[in-house]
């Protein structure tokens, strides 16, 4: 249960709830007091916490310090319990929140410091607009695509791709096969054709550009990309996000 909420937190603090989400988040802060006392005791660790770590060695220390401190709480708990069969309910759940939280700010601060490609790479699913002779390669580059066999899926797009060069849409999803093959140049290279283009798949492919500089931990390159999306466009909140465990 504990987990939950503060997965809900920090969902609150990344702007990630959806419009329902945020107004029970915020009528539960007014009226469950413990609620809000966790949120605030855990906005204040992040925030404390959060900051970009120097280098590895102090990422390690961290890392430790927090763990350490996770199991001095929950020590401190059993050892309470053993000295007397009245506990403090106060006491008690101040113990729980604070090893909680030590433990679980690892968790989220560690992912905020080092983020990871496949976080980030969410794909919608191949349904590809175009139809006509080649409903047999459609067909296969779907199933293919959405089941993860990207080589497969690639060898099909190809095939498409002969017939139907300047689509956008079969071009992107050749983009993204040849990124989770780890090809990278051609990749990149098929994203710089379409981000430069009238499309409306232009700021999606700039948003794979940056997606292929953070799969080869290129954070800089990452970085610049990332800038370059538009408040308007629909990848601008996950930029955002991206940006700022950057």
């Amino acid at each position: 249960m504990q987990k939950e909420r503060y997965i809900r937190f920090d969902r609150y603090l990344n702007n990630e709830l959806s419009k329902e989400e945020l107004k029970s988040f915020e009528e539960e802060l007014k009226s469950d007091h413990d609620f809000k006392e966790d949120f605030e005791i855990y906005s204040a660790l992040e925030s404390s916490l959060g900051s970009k770590l120097k280098n590895e060695e102090e990422e390690i220390k961290l890392r430790k310090t927090l763990s350490d401190l996770g199991s001095q709480h929950l020590k401190q708990v059993e050892n309470t319990k053993k000295e007397t069969k009245v506990i403090s309910l106060f006491r008690y759940r101040n113990l729980m929140v604070a090893a909680s939280i030590a433990l679980l700010i690892g968790f989220f601060l560690f992912n905020n410091g080092k983020p990871v490609y496949g976080d980030f790479a969410q794909h919608n699913s191949l349904e590809l607009a175009v139809r006509g002779d080649n409903n047999y390669a459609i067909s296969k580059a779907e199933t293919a695509f959405n089941s993860k066999n990207y080589e497969e899926a690639l060898k099909q797009l190809s095939i498409l791709s002969s017939n139907y060069p300047n689509d956008p849409e079969i071009n992107l999803y050749q983009g993204i096969c040849q990124l989770e093959l780890n090809n990278y140049v051609e990749a990149e290279a098929i994203f710089d054709e379409i981000s430069a283009g009238n499309s409306s798949l232009s700021t999606k492919a700039i948003w794979y550009k940056a997606l292929t500089f953070l799969k080869q931990k290129k954070f800089n390159e990452c970085k610049e990309v990332l800038k370059t999306i538009p408040e308007t466009a629909e990848e601008y909140q996950q930029a955002k996000k991206l940006l700022k465990k950057l």
